[in-house]
């Protein structure tokens, strides 16, 4: 007889739930990761370390929060100083967004003008990051902290990462007593630190290198010059560069939308989690049926075995016949018992 999971049971079943699957939404739903965060530390209120801002670029796929940072424990002050200065200055100069998010710095700075202050960019105030200025700000450290010149907040974001055709499907779930409904999720987002304060300091460097180049260089005359021109015969490369180069370029002209941001503790985030993750009238709910059945469904999920000679293999065994084969070898093994027992009777 063919041994089966029912004879010995080590994972019973426990508990059974009605399944539902919410209406599709006119809102949009993003897990938002974070890798580098534990979940016992939340960003929340409860945990002092609630996002202060929520932007998002929703045509180039962007997310990114700043979470406020304690500057009186485990924080070098100095670096702070020279950062948040980086940061504000970059800012002043009209730099909104920085890394991809931003289609790269050099890209933006030669293809897609960037808004500059009044003055111009090559009259910009002097970027350099001067050491009496820092001294300045950590001697009233409390106030250039309150006026922005300390860096007081980590940024964290990431890429869209939009569900295709083929790909798995995610689902966000909530319990109800015994009902568990199923809401889409529209994507995931993985958070991880972004590092705008070296990217501003970079920037600000750049600048000021420039400068002092274009001030010690002599007026360069235009003059007639021979341009030699290639094209090279990869034309899956070359499209692969000219795409990417255009969703830089998106990425950098798309503005940031800021979103409004509720703590979870909140009673709007309680509101919309009861109003949106949840079947209004599990009654009237429309039963959900399967359009496979069981064995369309294992063929469907089975991968198809080849043979390196060409000679197509057999499928894999369907439930409902590795049942019958089951049944049979009971069916047997019954058989032959009895045939022993009326051998050995008187």
């Amino acid at each position: 007889m063919a041994p089966t999971a029912l004879d010995h049971d080590d994972d019973p079943v426990t508990a059974e739930y009605d399944v539902y699957i919410t209406p599709e939404l006119q809102e949009q739903i993003f897990l938002l990761q974070y890798p580098n965060r534990g979940r016992d530390q939340p960003y929340n209120d409860r945990n002092n370390s609630r996002p202060v801002e929520m932007r998002m670029k929703p045509e180039a796929g962007f997310i990114e929060v700043d979470v406020p940072m304690n500057v009186h424990a485990n924080y070098d002050k100095r670096k702070g100083v020279m950062w948040g200065e980086a940061m504000r200055k970059s800012q002043e100069n009209g730099e909104s967004a920085f890394g991809l998010a931003a289609g790269f710095s050099g890209l933006s700075r030669t293809a897609v003008p960037t808004k500059t202050a009044p003055q111009g960019r090559a009259d910009i105030q002097n970027q350099e990051l001067e050491e009496d200025t820092v001294e300045q700000l950590l001697t009233k450290f409390e106030d250039a902290n309150d006026k922005g010149h300390v860096m007081n907040k980590q940024t964290l974001g990431g890429q869209i990462l939009k569900d295709e055709t083929g790909k798995p499907i995610y689902m966000l779930g909530a319990f109800r007593g015994k009902e568990l409904h199923l809401t889409k999720i529209s994507g995931i987002v993985q958070m991880r630190p972004q590092f705008h304060h070296l990217d501003a300091v970079r920037d600000l460097e750049n600048a000021s290198r420039r400068r002092e180049r274009e001030a010690n260089e002599p007026p360069r005359v235009g003059e007639p010059r021979a341009v030699q021109m290639t094209i090279k015969n990869d034309y899956g490369d070359a499209a692969d560069a000219a795409q990417s180069k255009e969703f830089l370029f998106r990425a950098q002209e798309e503005k940031w939308t800021k979103l409004r941001y509720y703590d979870e503790d909140t009673d709007e985030a309680f509101a919309t989690y009861h109003e949106k993750l949840f079947v209004e009238d599990p009654e009237a709910a429309p039963r959900l049926r399967s359009s496979l059945s069981n064995e369309a469904y294992l063929d469907a999920i089975s991968a198809e075995r080849s043979d390196p000679s060409g000679r197509s293999k057999k499928k894999p065994l369907t439930k409902r016949q590795m049942q019958r084969i089951e049944d049979s070898e009971e069916s047997e093994s019954e058989g032959e018992g009895e045939g022993v027992d009326g051998g050995n009777g008187p």
